[in-house]
C-alpha cells in the first residue's frame, strides 16, 4: 500500500515525467564531455524511480542503469524498458569493483538518508568512479524558506534538510577534486524581473539544488568540463533579498520625493495666503506710514549733518597726529642712518685691518713653506746618501742580525739558543774575515763588558779565535763600567761615516730603551 501511495504521491506534487526531464537536461553540458574520454560510458542512478533521468542518458549514449527501493517506482522504468532494478543504493556501490563507472547520480535521495550512510554513499561513489568521473546529486534547497519551512516536510520518508554548504564540504573533504553547485527551477521570469516583492523573497530563490562533484584526472581531461564548472545557476536567498531592498530603497526614495513636492505645494500656498494679508495690511496703514517715513527722513537729516560734522572734526585731528607721527618718523630715520654708516666705517676698518693681518700671516705661511720644502729636499739627499753609503752597506748584516734577533726574542728561550748558536757562529766567522769590521764591532761590544765576555768564550769554545793578548783585550775600568762609559776611538771614521755612526748609535740606544 505504501509503495502505491508514494508512486500516486509522486505524480501528484512532483511533476510529470516531461517536466522532469526537461529540468534534468541542465546536467548535459556537464555529462557530454564523458563521451570524449570513455566509450561505453557505463551509469549508475540511485534511487532511479520513474526511470526520467535513465531515459536521458540513454537518449545520450551512457550505458546507464538505475536502482531504486521501491517496486511501485520501478513500474514505471519496466513500462518504458529501462534497465532498473530494486536495491539499496549504497549495497549496490559496495559491490561494484573501483573505477567501473563514469557516472553516479542520485536525484532527491540524500535527503532520505541518515547522515552516516550519505557518508558512506559519497565515499564509495568516489571509489567507483573513473577518474574526471561525475557524481550528481539534488536535493530540495533549504535556502528557499518555504522549502525549507513546510515544503520539505510533505514527504514523509525525509529525514531532514541538507544545506548546499553540507553537502558540497562533504563531496570536497571525501576528496573530489572540485565541485559545482547548481540552483535550480527558479520562476525563469524573475531572473530579469525589475521589482521583487516579499513573497519572492521568501519562496522564489531556487526550491531545489544539485552538487556535482568530479573526480581528480589529468589537467588535460578535466579542462574538458571547465565552460560547464565556469557557468553560475540559479536564484540564491542573498541576491533576492539584496534585490527586494534595493527596490525598497527606491519605493521609499520616490515616496520621499512625493512627500517633498506635496510640502513645496504647500508651502507656496501658504506663501500665497501669508502674501494675500500683507498686501491688505499694507494698504491699510500706508497713509500712516507715509506720515512716519516723512518724520523719519526729518530726524535723519538731522542727525547726518551732527555725523558729518563730528566726522569732520575727526578727520582734521587724525591729519594733525599723522604730521606729528611722520615728523619723528623722519627724526629717528635719520639717527638710525646715521649710526649705521658710523657702524659700517668701523666695520669696514676692522676687516681691513683683519684682511692686512691675514694677507701678512699668508705670506708668512708661504715663506715657512719654503723653507720647509727645501729642508725636506736636503733630509731627502741625507736620507740617499746614507742608504748609498758604504758603511750602511757595510752594516746591512748586522742590520739583519738584529731583526734576526728580535724575531728569535719572540720563541721560547730553550729553541732560541738552539736556533741562535749556529747563525752567532756564521755570523763570527763572517765579522772575522773582515778585520775593519772586526775592529768597530770589538770597540761596541766593549762597552757592554758582560755580553763581550759571553761573545768571547763562546768563540772560543768553537775554536774561531786563539788567545786575545792582554794589549788587545783591555778591560774597561770599575768606574767606567758603573757608569756606562767607555772610549771610543773614531779617528779613523771620515766626517760623514762619523755622523752616519752617532746616527746609528742613537737609534741603537732609544730601541734599547724601549
Amino acid at each position: 500500500m505504501m509503495e502505491q501511495f508514494y508512486r500516486a504521491f509522486e505524480e501528484r506534487l512532483r511533476g510529470s515525467r516531461a517536466l522532469i526531464k526537461e529540468r534534468q537536461t541542465v546536467y548535459l553540458p556537464f555529462i557530454a564531455p564523458l563521451k570524449m574520454l570513455y566509450a561505453s560510458c557505463p551509469a549508475l542512478d540511485l534511487g532511479c524511480g520513474r526511470g526520467e533521468w535513465l531515459e536521458i542518458l540513454r537518449e545520450n549514449g551512457f550505458e546507464a542503469r538505475g536502482v531504486d527501493l521501491d517496486q511501485g517506482m520501478l513500474e514505471g522504468c519496466d513500462a518504458l524498458s529501462l534497465p532498473a532494478e530494486q536495491g539499496e543504493a549504497l549495497e549496490t556501490l559496495k559491490l561494484l569493483a573501483d573505477e567501473s563507472l563514469a557516472l553516479i547520480s542520485g536525484f532527491h535521495i540524500a535527503e532520505h538518508m541518515p547522515f552516516e550512510r550519505l557518508q558512506q554513499l559519497v565515499a564509495e561513489a568516489l571509489r567507483v568512479l573513473k577518474p574526471a568521473g561525475l557524481l550528481i546529486l539534488e536535493s530540495p534547497n533549504a535556502e528557499n524558506l518555504v522549502v525549507g519551512t513546510n515544503n520539505f516536510y510533505l514527504d514523509p520518508t525525509h529525514e531532514r534538510p541538507i544545506p548546499h554548504l553540507l553537502l558540497s564540504f562533504l563531496t570536497e573533504y571525501t576528496g573530489f577534486a572540485r565541485f559545482k553547485l547548481l540552483r535550480l527551477q527558479e520562476p525563469p521570469e524573475l531572473a530579469k524581473a525589475e521589482r521583487v516583492a516579499l513573497m519572492n523573497v521568501l519562496a522564489s530563490a531556487s526550491p531545489d539544488y544539485g552538487i556535482v562533484a568530479q573526480k581528480g584526472a589529468p589537467a588535460g581531461q578535466t579542462a574538458l568540463f571547465d565552460q560547464a564548472f565556469e557557468k553560475e545557476y540559479g536564484l540564491a536567498l542573498d541576491t533576492l533579498a539584496r534585490r527586494y531592498d534595493d527596490g525598497l530603497k527606491e519605493e521609499l526614495e520616490c515616496f520621499r520625493r512625493q512627500l517633498e513636492e506635496a510640502g513645496a505645494r504647500s508651502r507656496e500656498v501658504e506663501a500665497a495666503f501669508r502674501g494675500s494679508i500683507a498686501r491688505t495690511i499694507q494698504a491699510e496703514v500706508k497713509q500712516a506710514a507715509v506720515e512716519t517715513l516723512n518724520e523719519t527722513l526729518r530726524q535723519q537729516a538731522q542727525q547726518a549733518a551732527s555725523e558729518s560734522n563730528a566726522l569732520w572734526e575727526q578727520a582734521r585731528q587724525l591729519n594733525a597726529q599723522l604730521q606729528q607721527e611722520r615728523q619723528q618718523f623722519e627724526a629717528q630715520l635719520q639717527q638710525e642712518r646715521q649710526q649705521l654708516n658710523a657702524q659700517l666705517r668701523q666695520d669696514r676698518q676692522q676687516f681691513e685691518a683683519q684682511l692686512h693681518q691675514a694677507r701678512q700671516q699668508l705670506e708668512e705661511v708661504q715663506r715657512s713653506a719654503h723653507h720647509w720644502h727645501l729642508q725636506a729636499n736636503t733630509y731627502e739627499a741625507q736620507a740617499k746618501d746614507v742608504l748609498s753609503s758604504t758603511s750602511w752597506r757595510v752594516t746591512k748584516p748586522l742590520r739583519l742580525l738584529m731583526i734576526g734577533l728580535r724575531r728569535l726574542g719572540r720563541l721560547p728561550w730553550q729553541a732560541t739558543r738552539r736556533v741562535l748558536r749556529p747563525v752567532l757562529a756564521w755570523a763570527m766567522r763572517w765579522v772575522m774575515g773582515r778585520p775593519e769590521l772586526k775592529r768597530c764591532l770589538v770597540d761596541r761590544l766593549r762597552r757592554h763588558p758582560t755580553l763581550f765576555q759571553h761573545l768571547r768564550l763562546f768563540a772560543l769554545n768553537r775554536g774561531l779565535l786563539g788567545p786575545m793578548p792582554s794589549f788587545l783585550n783591555p778591560q774597561p775600568s770599575t768606574r767606567e763600567v758603573l757608569k756606562g762609559k767607555q772610549t771610543e776611538d773614531l779617528s779613523t771614521m771620515s766626517p760623514r761615516a762619523r755622523q752616519i755612526y752617532m746616527k746609528l748609535k742613537e737609534a741603537i740606544r732609544e730601541k734599547g730603551a724601549h
